[in-house]
């Protein structure tokens, strides 16, 4: 049991980190399977160089983090407040070709990255956004006035616009 509790700490632990850190530090991934892939190696690195020999013990906490994330997926499924907490929500960046200053500093985005993302998209003037919002999963997305969502190229490729 003393297995079980530890791993629904550092799961609890790991997932406010990431949570603290904000939406640019994850945009490759979701956080659940960041938590997933740091986490699992160290469960089975103990038993597999066999300084605790008790492979039960690696596999107890791998599925119990399994159960963690399935439980979080199914409990942000059905319960809209819960998937709120969860989940970050997108922020908006420039409206109406105005930078929103309290936004940029609250998502620690410098103004300079906003106008990389609008050259990417072949936008030259901040007058010309009609709307610039961090999206949940870190990119950037630029909607031109007059309509029509750019996408930047960081965004094409799949990767953040932080690298």
């Amino acid at each position: 049991m003393e297995t079980v509790l530890r791993v629904v700490f550092v799961y609890v632990f790991v997932w406010a980190c990431f949570r603290t850190l904000g939406k640019r530090e994850l945009s490759q991934m979701a956080p659940f399977e960041l938590v997933m892939l740091l986490l699992i190696p160290q469960f089975f690195s103990r038993a597999l160089t066999r300084q605790d020999y008790s492979m039960t013990n690696s596999i107890v906490a791998a599925t119990t983090l399994f159960s963690l994330v399935i439980l979080t997926s199914i409990a942000s499924f059905k319960f809209t407040g819960f998937r709120h907490f969860i989940e970050s929500k997108p922020t908006v960046l420039v409206r109406q070709g105005e930078l929103l200053r309290t936004s940029l500093g609250h998502e620690r985005i410098a103004p300079d990255e906003i106008f990389s993302a609008m050259h990417k998209a072949g936008i030259e003037r901040i007058e010309e956004v009609a709307w610039a919002i961090l999206e949940s999963d870190g990119k950037i997305a630029i909607i031109r006035s007059g309509g029509g969502e750019v996408h930047n190229a960081d965004a094409d490729r799949g990767t953040g616009a932080r690298q």
